[in-house]
């Protein structure tokens, strides 16, 4: 293969190129997946917004009343392990009342001891 026949080839591949690019445009732009994170609920970001103010009675009822896609989310907000949030409603209902309750009134009245 000649310097010619090279020279030309890598013309042709540019030429390619920009024919993919722009029917990629005609079609409506790249294929490439989305990467964007699922969207927590109104219900979930409410009830995360207002976990201090709530008493630790009204958290469970307020708890027990949400779907289990929401408390998942609702525990890796608190502190919770993603890989965790697909465990059972009962399971991730005990441990965001113990990460947003009883944990930190526990180690408050530690502290004013």
């Amino acid at each position: 293969m000649t310097e010619s026949d090279k020279t030309k080839l890598q013309s042709i591949l540019r030429k390619i190129d920009a024919l993919k690019k722009e029917v990629e445009e005609l079609i409506g732009g790249d294929n490439e997946k989305s990467t964007k994170k699922p969207e927590v609920s109104i219900e979930a970001k409410a009830l995360i917004e207002s976990i201090g103010a709530l008493s630790t009675s009204d958290l469970e009822t307020r708890l027990n009343t949400l779907g289990h896609k929401d408390l998942g989310d609702v525990f890796v907000a608190v502190g919770g392990s993603s890989g965790d949030k697909r465990k059972p409603k009962a399971w991730l209902i005990e441990r965001i009342m113990w990460l947003a309750k009883e944990f930190s009134e526990s180690h408050k009245s530690i502290r004013e001891s």
